[in-house]
């Protein structure tokens, strides 16, 4: 029964409310003064943005920024790449996923924690936090966390050929939770976290991956100028 609400039912209810959701957030200023206001803009909404906090700490945002942003970057091209090279049988594409996953898995991790220490140890951080922006970190600690321990603990290797299918099956409205059945569980943990987690996004400040069409991808630029040159 468990299989069948986690690899056949939460898919779907997921992908519902990540598309809905962000639809609705971004056209309609859902999370702002501007509720209800329908137009292809999300400027209406501020919390679209990522809120940022790079005038406190600037020293130790750039690691943090850089892997995050360029692992989840590479792990999303992993993905796919494993995911084609499991549901079709070809072991090249899976060898592929499975180090270059490990590596930007690894540097995906670095970020995660490096934000997360940020947020706690820095204090003008800590204070324009939300109990969001810990849910957010925290969820994708435990998404790495469980990869990692699978590719690089456990050493769980192949898993490709099972989940690859699995996914094929649900685009195909045909899913088939018998190909997940025999899943170790730390992969079960890693898919059905990941699961909820997208239902997740739409309500958090990562709807900004999603920017197009809406215009917070065309706001005027930021001008931003070093401490030094404004004393001049």
């Amino acid at each position: 029964m468990w299989n069948n609400f986690f690899f056949i039912g939460l898919p779907y209810i997921a992908a519902l409310i990540l598309i809905c959701g962000t639809v609705y957030r971004g056209m309609s200023g859902a999370m702002s003064g501007h509720r209800g206001k329908w137009e292809m803009s999300a400027r209406g909404d501020f919390l679209w943005t990522t809120r940022s906090t790079g005038f406190f700490g600037r020293a130790s945002i750039g690691p943090a920024s850089l892997c995050l942003h360029w692992g989840i970057l590479v792990l999303f091209v992993a993905h796919i790449v494993g995911f084609i090279g499991g549901a079709y049988n070809i072991t090249s594409l899976v060898d592929i996923f499975r180090w270059v996953g490990l590596a930007a898995g690894i540097v995906f991790f670095y970020g995660i924690l490096w934000a997360f220490a940020r947020r706690m140890v820095i204090p003008q951080v800590r204070a324009m936090s939300t109990p969001n922006d810990y849910i957010v970190l925290l969820f994708l600690i435990l998404i790495t966390g469980f990869a990692l321990y699978q590719s690089a603990v456990s050493q769980i290797f192949g898993v490709s050929y099972s989940v690859g299918p699995w996914i094929a099956s649900v685009v195909k409205f045909q899913p088939d939770a018998s190909m997940m059945a025999g899943a170790p569980i730390v992969n079960k943990l890693h898919v059905i976290v990941a699961l909820f987690f997208f239902a997740y996004l739409p309500f958090t400040k990562l709807v900004h991956i999603f920017s197009y069409p809406f215009g917070y991808i065309g706001r005027p630029l930021i001008s931003m100028r070093r401490y030094v040159a404004i004393k001049k």
